[in-house]
């Protein structure tokens, strides 16, 4: 639980100092289908655990959504935030791939002290493509989202 309150707590003042906040509008509407995607994850995790974290079940519950209103929405910001200028198939390649070895070295550490922990047949391979897919969807949905908004997009 200090893990989550930390990692939370140090997020959000990553936040607080780093972020382009004039770009909120833009970004969070992406942050927020992350925080929904971890949010059911996590839902579905108490039927088929691919992946717990070790405590009570309060304390789970807690901690994930701690992660999902936290370092998820955070990452997603940032990863929006950082997107290069000139955006060819390589560069956002690049940055994906950057942002996927922040994400799994992230979860190697808490894989190490305990945080978390691999159940049923999940490893860091799996953990590692579905970051892969997730930066994808959020490229995406951000891309869509920005040509769609009312504030940057065109509309009719």
């Amino acid at each position: 639980m200090l893990t989550a309150t930390a990692t939370f707590m140090i997020s959000w003042t990553a936040f607080l100092f780093v972020a382009a906040k004039e770009k909120f509008p833009l970004y969070v509407l992406t942050g927020y289908v992350g925080i929904i995607f971890a949010l059911i994850t996590d839902l579905l995790m108490f039927v088929y655990p691919l992946w717990d974290y070790p405590g009570t079940k309060a304390e789970t519950f807690s901690i994930q959504l701690m992660n999902a209103f936290g370092v998820y929405f955070i990452v997603i910001y940032f990863f929006l935030q950082s997107l290069p200028k000139r955006r060819t198939i390589r560069s956002v390649a690049l940055h994906i791939f950057c942002w996927t070895l922040f994400a799994i070295t992230l979860e190697l550490f808490y894989l190490y002290i305990g945080f978390i922990e691999h159940g049923l047949w999940w490893n860091l391979g799996f953990s590692y493509a579905a970051d892969w897919m997730l930066f994808l969807v959020f490229y995406f949905h951000h891309k869509w989202a920005s040509v769609h908004s009312l504030l940057y997009g065109k509309h009719p």
